[in-house]
């Protein structure tokens, strides 16, 4: 390793980017201990829920509920309980790794001695425990800074380190991801990272003991933060290594070190033996899946297109910096071809891995948060990239700088735009994007245009306010039953024409009408509305039946609503017209269809006629 001399300008560009960080983190401190907005509220909640369990309620399985019950009325963390659920053999478990935990712990500490010291509940959720959390990730945060830069000396320049850490910080969401929502696990995973390449080097430099001792112990950590974090390992194992004199040189280093290489492995497995150890504990399994059934990877990479550029949560279009970055592989390859290995098989399986994610905006984030931690493996193409410009002609130097300062400042705009709820979330579309590209307030006329909520319990209508164009889309009057179907409908009752069809134990789902997704609309989303005529031989609300409006796609149901009609105030012995308003959710992919159908669930027969579907689509 020859560490590159003139260390000046990137030590006080680190100086000042921890200052512009703390400031960040003042401006936003967000410690209100009674709202879902705090520094421990959603998944955070989850991952933190373990230290409060083992330190203060010595209650790891969750086994007296009340604690948390209490906790969850006091402090409001969360809208539903969703961080741990019911375990076979009677414990709660956890669904996050303990990983996050640990790197909590020192700080969790402070604030319980904090708590005790002032005179606040020493409960774990109070002002001293949400104040002491959020700075120990700042400090996280510029470990990981400091350890950037001293990975990044090793190769580069001292302005090319400089630039390149200025546009990580101001050029991609990483500012968002530390300063702001630095408790989330990515601006920690980011920290291990930089670590585990910097004892990578060492290691490879100077065969120690404590630098193997370091990177099996920062792998596993890594991995007890989120799992498929594990990919990082493939940094060391990679580095150094491009041809066949390369890899037979660390095969020499592997098998001439080979004590110290199982003290990496044996090491990574002790870490992430504790996650198995609390499983053992409290499932009776030693290997047990915490997410919920729908959460699991889809092989291979199946919202990559998505990933990398939808306007929902598309890496490249809300961090275009990272182009860059992207662009940096070529030369890297030829000029740092013993980096170039683990860096580009790491990306690539990384990028692949979080591809493969059904959820793959990742929840409420400015930009693609479950790439931010490979930024630190990323600087090494864009290093690299900002040599090779560097190299170049006054005019391609200014054309690029100019390029850099304009995309930073739209980083940084658009993430003031996400913490003033203009950019949401989760709910991006193409629409909404360029309705409020550069806009400092948003109106209510242009939120139509975000993704519409999945929760099926969301009443929703069409807004009385709005002008819009309809149309009938699809009809069904039931007018042409086959031989076979005949036996089930009905001649003597009808709302138009000769039949109805009878909802009873023989038929719990009505004929319906099934509508390509793609030809509803060509806009993002549409307003639809499913009419149906229901005759009932009793008094309605004996009779549990709805009218049900889905959305189909590869098997799945997207934001499936359904009218419960025994609640709906209808008279029986006549013909009852029901309506049910439905926003389609926003699908890239259009492949699919929409459904409407009556659903009949109860005892006594119902008889249904003529389903119509109608499209609003706003002027």
């Amino acid at each position: 390793m020859n560490l590159i001399k003139g260390q000046s300008v990137s030590k006080k560009v680190f100086y000042l980017l921890c200052l512009v960080m703390v400031v960040c983190r003042f401006m936003l401190p967000r410690f209100d201990t009674h709202d879902v907005l705090s520094i421990l509220s959603w998944d955070i909640f989850g991952y933190y829920l373990y230290l409060p369990a083992t330190f203060i309620h010595h209650d790891l399985g969750l086994r007296n509920f009340l604690w948390v019950q209490q906790v969850l009325d006091n402090y409001h963390p969360t809208i539903g309980f969703y961080q741990a659920y019911m375990g076979p053999a009677g414990d709660y478990v956890m669904k996050y790794p303990m990983g996050l935990a640990i790197l909590y712990f020192p700080f969790f500490a402070i604030g319980h001695l904090a708590a005790h010291i002032f005179g606040y509940a020493a409960d774990g959720f109070t002002m001293p425990y949400q104040v002491s959390i959020a700075f120990g990730s700042i400090i996280y945060a510029l470990a990981g800074l400091w350890f950037l830069r001293k990975v990044l000396r090793c190769f580069f320049s001292d302005m090319v380190v400089a630039i390149c850490m200025i546009i990580i910080v101001f050029g991609t969401n990483y500012m968002h991801l530390t300063a702001f929502d630095g408790v989330m696990p990515h601006n920690y995973l980011f920290t291990l990272y930089a670590m585990i390449t910097w004892y990578t080097i060492r290691w490879h430099d100077n065969q120690r003991w404590k630098y193997a001792l370091a990177i099996g112990l920062l792998c596993g950590l890594a991995t007890l933060v989120r799992p498929t974090a594990g990919v990082i390992v493939l940094v060391p194992v990679l580095w150094g290594v491009w041809g066949s004199p390369e890899w037979k040189k660390k095969w020499r280093l592997v098998t001439g070190n080979y004590l110290q290489v199982v003290l990496m492995v044996v090491t990574f497995c002790l870490v992430v033996g504790l996650q198995l150890l609390y499983w053992k504990a409290h499932t009776g399994k030693w290997i047990y899946y915490s997410y919920e059934k729908g959460e699991q990877l889809e092989w291979i990479a199946p919202y990559l297109g998505k990933v990398l550029f939808s306007y929902r949560k598309g890496w490249l279009l809300y961090t275009p910096v990272m182009v860059f970055a992207l662009a940096g592989f070529l030369p890297l390859a030829i000029k740092y071809r013993r980096i170039f290995t683990a860096v580009f098989v790491f990306f690539l399986v990384n990028l692949l891995l979080v591809s493969s994610w059904p959820t793959w905006w990742y929840g409420g984030s400015f930009g693609q948060r479950a790439l931010m931690e490979s930024y630190m493996i990323l600087a090494f193409p864009l290093c690299t990239f900002l040599e090779w410009v560097t190299g170049k002609n006054k005019v391609l130097q200014g054309l690029f700088f100019t390029t850099i300062l304009l995309l930073a400042a739209l980083n940084l705009f658009q993430t003031w735009q996400y913490y003033n709820y203009i950019l949401d979330s989760s709910g991006m579309t193409k629409g909404y994007y360029w309705r409020i590209f550069g806009k400092t307030s948003v109106k209510d006329a242009d939120r139509r245009y975000l993704v519409p909520s999945l929760d099926n319990e969301e009443k929703e209508g069409l807004p009385a306010a709005e002008k819009f164009t309809s149309r009938v889309l699809a009809s069904y009057d039931f007018e042409h039953p086959s031989k076979e179907e005949l036996a089930g409908f009905c001649r003597d009752t009808a709302n138009s024409g000769t039949y109805s069809i009878r909802m009873n134990q023989d038929r719990a789902f009505s004929p319906g009408i099934n509508i390509a997704y793609k030809e509803l609309s060509k806009r993002d989303f549409a307003w639809i509305q499913a009419c149906g005529y229901i005759y009932f031989t009793c008094k309605p609300e004996e009779v549990v039946c709805g009218l049900v409006v889905t959305c189909n796609q590869d098997g799945k149901s997207y934001k499936y609503r359904i009218l419960p009609l025994e609640k709906a105030s209808l008279k029986p012995f006549t013909w009852n017209k029901v309506c049910l308003d439905y926003k389609t959710p926003y699908l890239e992919d259009q492949s699919g269809t929409v459904q409407v159908y009556f659903w009949w669930h109860g005892e006594k027969e119902v008889l249904v006629d003529d389903i119509e579907v109608k499209l609003f689509e706003f002027d």
